[in-house]
């Protein structure tokens, strides 16, 4: 196997693995809360006295004029939609399918929400102390993937089911022979999941967990011989944020699961031969995410994020025993994606944002190694790469229960836009 091919195959693997949450930032505001009474007429008190009203007086001015001056804002800490912090800057507001991923933070919503530009639908109603989840999603193009959950304050649970299964047989009679034919077969996005999520303390626990299937896997039998392929997906991850406690420093950390079945079996005559095919593997890739507030105002902030993977992939041996042959490989990578994430309130109604990204192959090193017989060949490739930047802005619209958002961004080594990407959003609160 081309060592090449083995780094495509595992870029792929990389990128199909990572997932990042958005997690939900709050700040305090202090308004005032008491009133100073005017000073009756009387004998002139003691200096400290007088010292100490005026001090209460000075506050309340303050207090005052930073009310008026975000009387005609609109809070940072809205919920948004994708088109909102597109480079998953930790430290930016909550977005409905960052909560539906960790579902206790959809406790106490009653929403409707769709995204045409990416056909994505969601619902949360609450009644008592109980939220209900529900989203629709594509698995792939065609394979419909359905979401249905429940949210409380302590906890939240989401199920993901997508279907695309076939079964197939049949058979034939004659004077002197019988046959008889079965076949099953999946079809690309066949996924069941699981996802849990609870606040502990001040910080966010989310684990989740996958199963899916493709196209290859199938598995058929006619007149005594069975021929089985196996191409699936084992995948998960845990993460742990301090999002609820989080104020100008923001994190998480937590690892990505993945074990990517491709084998064949085949039995007949008595005999069984099992194949594995090069593209089976097995990836851990623990992945730490910082942001940081770089400025910030009543009505806009400025930050500033690093998220940070190192994916770990060991490919299965493949073994021809035979002829005594062996092929290994592995990589190693570091990959991080610097960001900026910047947002103003301009009125009640609206806001605007934008950001920045770069993702950068801070170095990757791939391995190989064949062996026959007393022959032996090892091979490695070393990478670096800072690939092109990704800028995005947009604006958020809202009234009374209604909020719109759109967004486009750009590739920014596409200078005749090209890789222009757009996003819209509705979403109406109840």
């Amino acid at each position: 196997m081309n060592i090449k091919l083995v780094s495509v195959i595992a870029a792929l693997a990389v990128s199909a693995a990572v997932a990042q949450d958005n997690d939900e930032y709050e700040e305090a505001s202090e308004p005032a809360t008491e009133s100073y009474q005017e000073e009756e007429e009387a004998a002139p008190e003691p200096a400290p006295v007088v010292r100490k009203k005026e001090t209460v007086s000075i506050a309340e001015t303050q207090s005052a004029t930073e009310e008026a001056s975000t009387a005609s804002s609109g809070s940072l800490d809205a919920l948004h939609g994708a088109a909102y912090n597109m480079v998953g800057n930790e430290g930016g507001a909550s977005t409905v399918r960052g909560d539906m991923a960790a579902p206790y933070k959809m406790a106490g919503r009653s929403l409707i929400y769709v995204e045409p530009t990416n056909q994505y639908g969601a619902l949360a109603l609450t009644s008592g102390s109980f939220t209900y989840l529900l989203a629709f999603n594509n698995a792939t193009d065609d394979v419909g993937l359905l979401t249905a959950g429940l949210a409380t304050k302590s906890f939240g649970l989401t199920v993901d089911l997508a279907l695309a299964k076939h079964w197939a047989s049949s058979e034939e009679k004659g004077e002197n022979n019988s046959s008889k034919d079965e076949a099953s077969l999946t079809e690309d996005g066949d996924n069941i999941g699981l996802t849990f999520a609870a606040p502990l303390g001040g910080i966010d626990f989310v684990a989740n967990v996958y199963w899916q299937t493709f196209a290859a896997d199938a598995d058929a039998k006619s007149d005594g011989s069975e021929v089985k392929s196996s191409k699936w997906d084992l995948g998960g991850a845990i993460t742990f944020s301090n999002g609820p406690s989080a104020k100008k420093t923001f994190w998480s950390v937590g690892a990505d699961f993945l074990r990517h079945e491709d084998s064949q079996e085949t039995k007949g005559n008595g005999q069984t031969v099992e194949t594995t095919n090069p593209g089976a593997y097995m990836m851990i890739m623990p992945r730490l995410n910082l942001a940081f507030t770089l400025a910030q105002k009543e009505d806009a902030r400025l930050l500033a994020g690093l998220n940070t993977r190192l994916p770990v992939i060991l490919f299965d041996k493949i073994e021809n025993k035979p002829n005594k042959e062996e092929d290994s490989y592995s990589i190693f990578g570091l990959y991080t994606s610097p960001n900026l994430l910047a947002e103003m309130s301009l009125t009640e109604n609206w806001i605007i944002f934008g950001g920045a990204s770069i993702d950068w192959e801070v170095i990757s090193y791939a391995t190989s190694e064949y062996k026959r017989d007393t022959y032996t060949e090892d091979g490695s490739i070393i990478s670096m790469k800072s690939g092109s930047a990704l800028a995005n802005a947009g604006a958020r619209f809202q009234y009374k229960m209604l909020s719109l958002e759109a967004s486009i961004a750009e590739n920014l080594n596409n200078n005749n836009w090209a890789g222009l990407i757009g996003n819209f959003s509705a979403m109406l609160t109840f």
